[in-house]
């Protein structure tokens, strides 16, 4: 005899009733996918969270150097990040249509998920120590996903957090770059 699940009358299932769900860069609640030898950013969200892939390290790896947005801007990256946004913009325009506010949080001075600052200068060639600095404008990832949810007519708010620059104690502490530093030194001294 097949069993049957009885259904009380009356109850309703439980649901979120929030009206505002915040939508994370990835790294805000995981900290072990940025590049080597940054510091978790301290943020404590609360509410309904939808985190986003982290796209750099998706598609460059967690040991990846530290890159600029003006070295990510080339067509396949935008695309790899295309590829992984369609899916969370179709939820976020769905929660929209049932009233939910979006609050979109990246990661100030990030190539990749800066709202408000990301990064430009390194200009590739041989491993070495580069400067480079934090400008106004978005990183690839983020300039995608706004526009795709602009292109849809889908409502949210956008700010960063974060540390805008790198101090220079941090940048030079940067695991593995030691021994690139002093090949390149030994090999033009």
């Amino acid at each position: 005899m097949p069993s049957t699940t009885k259904c009380e009358t009356g109850s309703k299932p439980d649901t979120i009733t929030e009206p505002e769900i915040t939508v994370l860069a990835h790294c805000l609640l995981n900290p072990n996918t940025r590049v080597k030898g940054l510091r978790p950013v301290p943020f404590r969200p609360e509410g309904p969270l939808i985190q986003l892939p982290c796209p750099e390290a998706l598609y460059l790896g967690l040991d990846r150097w530290a890159s600029t947005r003006n070295q990510l801007d080339v067509p396949e990256f935008r695309r790899f990040c295309r590829s992984l946004i369609v899916h969370y913009a179709d939820l976020l325009e769905m929660l929209a249509r049932q009233g939910k506010r979006i609050r979109i949080v990246g990661l100030a001075g990030s190539p990749s998920c800066g709202v408000d600052t990301t990064s430009s200068g390194y200009a590739g060639g041989r491993v070495r120590e580069c400067e480079h600095e934090h400008v106004t404008g978005k990183g690839i990832f983020m300039e995608e996903l706004l526009a795709e949810l602009e292109r849809r007519g889908v409502a949210f708010r956008a700010k960063e957090v974060g540390q805008k620059r790198l101090s220079e104690s941090e940048f030079g502490s940067l695991p593995g770059l030691e021994p690139f530093k002093r090949e390149e030194k030994d090999r033009f001294d």
